[in-house]
């Protein structure tokens, strides 16, 4: 296919640093922009959930605990266009260098820009991920399968009844409130569950950008993918990217009135 878009995307990468946070950012730093992969990253200890459009970001996470492992930390790209994934790793390596951990508690989350996209594309999004939602569930460890506290699922029920869930009649129901949504507003409020956020497609950043109330730094204009684990290992974090890139840019050329009809 080859009319793909080269969207932009950004990661989160949740982990513990297990060393001191000024002296790896400015170990980093010290680094060629060349051994960088130019990139860069800012300090910035005193903020969560903060982002740039000029470079990453290292802040904190307190939704992250430990018993043994230190300094957990929140480390937050500025929007990289698909094309140029393979810098990432320069990042990733550094992490591996400071033996950088992760546990049960940690996440990864991609953002995929979307602000292109169509009312019907976005909704092509979610019905691809709802109808294989029991199967990427099973590329991720027990633990953030099902209804995970910060990434649960867009089928409205608890956590002891999720394996009933996964039929076509709840499926279908689901299916049926995406394709009435007569805007990104009315998706959203239709697909969000329990959450307006911890869901593991996470259209806050969409809906943001015609929200005069909304903070600056809501307004991403991007699908946010919650499900994946935290980790440090590179193979994992690109073929998670990856995915979901190919999911929202394939949405463009997909048919989600003919995936509803499928029988599960």
């Amino acid at each position: 296919m080859s009319n793909l878009k080269d969207r932009t995307f950004g990661v989160e990468i949740e982990c513990f640093l297990n060393s001191d946070k000024e002296r790896f950012v400015r170990n980093f730093m010290n680094q060629t922009e060349n051994e960088r992969n130019g990139q860069t990253i800012n300090y910035n200890p005193n903020r969560y959930g903060s982002w740039s459009r000029t470079a990453w970001t290292l802040g904190y996470d307190t939704s992250l605990h430990s018993s043994s492992a230190t300094n957990p930390i929140e480390l937050t790209s500025n929007p990289i266009k698909f094309s140029d994934l393979g810098k990432v790793k320069s990042v990733i390596d550094e992490l591996n260098t400071v033996g950088a951990s992760v546990n049960k508690s940690c996440g990864l989350h991609v953002h995929i820009d979307a602000s292109d996209l169509t009312l019907k594309e976005v909704k092509n999004v979610l019905v691809s991920y709802l109808i294989y939602e029991e199967v990427i569930a099973f590329t991720q460890p027990e633990s953030r399968r099902w209804n995970q506290r910060y990434c649960r699922s867009s089928r409205n029920v608890s956590a002891n009844a999720i394996d009933l869930a996964f039929n076509s009649a709840t499926t279908n129901d689901l299916i049926k409130k995406i394709k009435k949504a007569k805007s990104i507003k009315k998706l959203y409020d239709a697909t969000q569950g329990y959450n307006d956020k911890f869901t593991k497609i996470n259209l806050k950043g969409l809906i943001s950008l015609t929200d005069r109330n909304a903070r600056p730094l809501d307004k991403t204009g991007t699908i946010e993918f919650r499900q994946s684990a935290g980790t440090t290992d590179w193979e994992k974090i690109s073929n998670w990217i990856s995915f979901c890139y190919m999911l929202v840019e394939t949405s463009r050329f997909a048919n989600s009135g003919r995936c509803s009809q499928i029988n599960l």
